[in-house]
């Protein structure tokens, strides 16, 4: 009996629902239901032809504002030359700010959100999409978005949205750009321009270091740099904020490893086949640093300059461990490629990431002998020597040598770099003197702590500075190096959609908003209004769950082409009280959908239909 009644009940509330939606043609009895009675019921209201569908809100002005032509009225004005008119002038929801459609969109009816053409899985590449359909797991996300490592096919020109992107991993190294590799140079070495990664680096050569678009360094006038050059992640191909992106700055997620690029220099340290020593090399000797052999400033070219002080035999207060070099001209040699004193090696140097986050470099108790077999030595014009057995491994190597790296870092505070080992080391930052372990000495360790040398360096928070470290090997028979860089990582932007906006970007399937002031005003000044804007009811927000489409209670209205316009009550929120009573069981995760046809005549008879459909 009780159920007998709920269903009745609901019965009736659907009849109600159902009736309250129909409408005139313009013209016809106003105030009439069912058999056109005189004006006690009937419709709510009679709009033209051009009104648009009331599933979605309209703002519609009432006074002389509502016939001046303008966009964002939410009526086409043919004088403007406007193709769509949402209600708004808010640009990157399918209508633009002049009202003119916007790609990707279509915009059928005045007054009503705009329809996003491009979906993920349809297997037709549109939009932001960077593959579609979807291979998850294979190279193409299930958001159409290419998996990191990976690079995919265009989809074919007959879409089979049964098929699944071809996609393959791309090989940072290879010498092929693919994916989102900004670069790739054939090599995985940092500090050469493209990095270990395949992002962009910092051009340091002239001194001053300059950012580019791609590098993961925001700098100005950057408005983000995310390490590469795609468009549709928020941060396009020069560095501009898209729109719907929200991009927010921090310190880059760290690598698992540094690899720098590195140039060693071979010379003649023990002459073989007629050759001849080089005059600094195997030579000299000491027992500790030996400060300023070099001045506080690189040259020109970038490269140590020699200050000339202990180029002359003698021990005084300054040259403790007596003479160290020989002549300007021979300590030039040491970091610029000389045919006919030196072979220059290009190699790298790894670093790994250690769990308190810095980098080392150890060559530990093997010691440090990176061009063995190489040089001078691979020519016959130099022999080997037998390594010290307490200090290394005892056995043969090619000793005499230098090592060039440069690599570059954005000052934030906190940075510290540490060496130790023999023989010279000098370490520039921004090209000013900022460790000194120079001179012929055993091993020895020393830090560079950046914020208490940031003043004399000239260095400003958030300025990009090279590093620039020269080592020379100069004597046998133990040779040494650790490296230990630590807090030296960039800023880089990480962007992603805001969603809320109104405006559809990256996994976006639908817009969701909040009424801007000026439609409020509007709205608050003599406007009739089913919301403030088109993206801004709650039935809209309902039907948009975190930006995705989630089929939810809505009224599907269809207009008849000749004999019906569109309704203006919503029954929505009455069928939806009406299920709520109803002993129905509804399956998770497929909401219910109420359709509402009117039929041809001014009369006409409306029936109302409950469909199942999938979310």
């Amino acid at each position: 009996m009780a159920r007998d009644v709920r269903i009745g009940l609901a019965v009736a509330l659907l009849l109600i629902a159902a009736c309250a939606g129909v409408s005139q043609k313009p013209g016809g009895a106003a105030g009439t239901t069912g058999g056109g009675g005189g004006g006690g019921g009937g419709a709510i209201d009679a709009r033209p032809e051009t009104s648009p569908p009331m599933d979605g809100p309209v703002t519609e002005a009432i006074g002389r504002d509502a016939e001046s032509p303008r966009c964002g009225n939410g009526r086409i004005d043919d004088v403007l030359g406007e193709a769509c008119d949402d209600g708004n002038v808010r640009a990157g929801d399918g209508c633009a700010a002049d009202c003119h459609v916007e790609k990707d969109f279509d915009c059928p009816h005045p007054g009503m959100p705009c329809v996003y053409l491009v979906k993920c899985g349809d297997g037709v590449l549109g939009g932001i999409e960077q593959c579609d359909p979807p291979a998850v797991g294979a190279g193409c996300s299930a958001t159409c978005k290419v998996e990191p490592g990976y690079v995919c096919d265009a989809p074919p020109a007959v879409p089979d949205p049964a098929k699944p992107a071809t996609c393959h991993r791309t090989v940072c190294g290879d010498g092929r750009k693919e994916g989102t590799e900004a670069c790739d140079d054939a090599n995985t070495v940092d500090g050469d321009g493209c990095s270990g990664s395949c992002s962009f680096e910092p051009d340091c050569s002239s001194g001053t270091c300059a950012s580019a678009c791609g590098d993961a360094v925001k700098l100005a006038p950057e408005a983000c740099d995310d390490g590469n050059t795609k468009d549709g992640d928020g941060c396009s191909h020069d560095c501009k904020l898209e729109t719907g992106f929200t991009c927010t700055d921090a310190p880059t997620s760290p690598p698992g490893q540094l690899n720098l690029r590195v140039v060693y220099r071979d010379f003649v340290s023990f002459p073989l086949g007629g050759s001849t020593r080089h005059p600094d090399f195997e030579i000299y000797a000491g027992m500790g640093i030996t400060p300023l052999l070099v001045k506080p400033m690189l040259d020109a070219a970038g490269k140590p300059a020699m200050d000339g002080r202990c180029a002359q035999p003698g021990v005084t207060a300054a040259c403790p461990y007596d003479r160290q070099l020989t002549a300007q001209a021979s300590f030039d040699q040491w970091y610029r490629d000389t045919a006919s004193a030196n072979v220059a090696i290009p190699g790298a140097l790894l670093l790994a990431r250690m769990a308190n986050g810095s980098y080392v470099y150890d060559s530990g108790a093997r010691g440090f002998y990176p061009i063995d077999s190489q040089g001078w030595v691979a020519t016959g014009r130099e022999d080997v020597f037998l390594a010290d057995p307490v200090i290394n491994d005892g056995r043969s190597h090619n000793f005499g040598f230098t090592t060039e790296i440069h690599y570059f870092f954005q000052y934030r505070g906190g940075e510290s770099l540490t060496f130790s080992g023999d023989d010279d080391v000098w370490i520039f930052v921004n090209r000013g003197l900022a460790l000194d372990l120079g001179g012929l000495h055993t091993r020895t360790e020393r830090t560079l702590a950046v914020d208490q040398s940031a003043a004399a360096l000239g260095l400003a928070v958030g300025g990009l500075y090279e590093v620039a470290l020269f080592h020379a090997e100069r004597h046998s028979a133990g040779s040494n190096f650790k490296l230990t860089l630590t807090g030296f990582a960039p800023t880089s932007s990480t962007c992603a959609s805001a969603c809320g906006d109104g405006m559809l970007a990256a996994t976006e399937e639908c817009m969701t908003a909040t009424a801007s002031p000026a439609t409020d005003a509007r709205a608050t000044a003599g406007t009739r209004s089913s919301s403030a804007t088109p993206a801004a009811s709650s039935e809209a927000r309902d039907s948009c769950g975190a930006c995705r489409q989630i089929v939810s209670w809505q009224v599907l209205q269809e207009q008849n082409a000749v004999d019906s316009v569109p309704v203006i009550a919503k029954p929505s929120c009455v069928i939806m009280m009406v299920m709520a009573i109803l002993p129905v069981r509804r399956s998770t995760g497929s909401p219910w959908a109420c359709s509402h046809r009117a039929n041809g005549g001014e009369s006409a008879a409306v029936t109302s239909t409950i469909a199942l459909v999938s979310a």
